[in-house]
């Protein structure tokens, strides 16, 4: 067994990780979002959790793992933008990430991600793995994998596995606070600002999981959530990628119906089911000049709520 002198020794050695965790009545899944960065027994961590003032009994989680978390706070904040720009302006680490509190880290992603970013540590640098979505009220998990950074396509799709996101405190001040005034787009947004400045880095690693369930955020807030989606690719978007989001949000319920159009002539086996569906959606109108069919069933994937 390690001495307590030899675990300190070990931590001058590798750069101070920073870990978020914003949260609200997450009781349920809070306590194993903890147990997920403690458990990664990383000697140089510093974790702060960033409570909203919950009711639920997520302060009694906190309290018992309280000796190993650098701070703690549960008082009413601006929301969930807000909270992890409060922790991270307390944030000291030479790498950060935020985890929300219904997500976990994967054994080993802080030791693999401190090797990847030590190199880096003075310069702006963001580095993005896989992810492992999981359920827990079924039989389901699947590993989804980082893609190739694409600047233009980040300005279309946020492809970014968010908590498998880390980057140098260099980024963050050169990028500045996330936009506090967003309540579910304000990741994807900063990643854009973060790519103004530099090329973002993929690496193959799956480095966490994301929990699938009824009441995540991503599964909610409907025109709101649609609305802010829109609003964020038109601040960074090319134009025809802004055509194609404006056009998706104003027919929204059309691009739906053709979209279970097209499954069930896919499961017929009708050939070029895409296009007969449109064929067969008079409510849906033509394309906007230089917006591509492709190009809207992402915006409508974006637009719908994560189940």
């Amino acid at each position: 067994m390690s001495s307590p002198s030899a675990s300190a020794d070990m931590s001058i050695d590798l750069p101070k990780i920073t870990v978020v965790t914003p949260s609200y009545n997450q009781a349920a899944f809070l306590e194993t979002t903890i147990q997920s960065v403690l458990g990664q027994f990383y000697p140089n961590l510093e974790y702060i959790v960033m409570d909203g003032g919950s009711t639920d009994g997520s302060v009694e989680v906190i309290k018992r793992y309280e000796s190993q978390i650098t701070y703690w706070q549960s008082q009413r904040d601006k929301g969930q933008a807000d909270a992890i720009n409060q922790g991270f302006a307390r944030a000291t680490g030479d790498i950060l990430c935020w985890l929300n509190s219904d997500d976990i880290h994967l054994p080993g992603a802080l030791q693999r991600i401190a090797k990847l970013l030590a190199p880096r540590l003075h310069e702006p640098a963001l580095i993005y793995g896989g992810t492992l979505f999981f359920r827990d009220d079924a039989d389901y998990a699947k590993a989804a994998r980082s893609r190739k950074f694409d600047r233009e396509f980040l300005g279309l799709q946020d492809y970014i596995l968010q908590p498998s996101s880390f980057w140098t405190a260099a980024l963050w001040k050169a990028c500045g606070p996330l936009d506090a005034s967003l309540s579910f787009a304000f990741d994807w947004d900063w990643y854009l600002r973060a790519a103004k400045i530099i090329d973002l880095t993929p690496t193959e690693n799956l480095l966490s999981g994301y929990r699938l369930h009824r009441n995540q955020k991503t599964g909610t807030g409907g025109d709101k959530r649609r609305a802010e989606i829109v609003e964020v690719a038109s601040r960074h978007g090319t134009p025809s990628q802004k055509a194609a989001y404006a056009f998706a949000l104003g027919n929204w319920a059309a691009l739906q119906e053709c979209h279970e159009r097209t499954r069930m002539l896919q499961k017929s086996r009708i050939p070029l089911a895409p296009r007969v569906a449109r064929l067969l959606s008079p409510s849906l109108p033509s394309l906007p000049e230089g917006v591509e069919a492709a190009t809207l069933d992402i915006c409508r994937y974006m637009l719908t709520e994560l189940q």
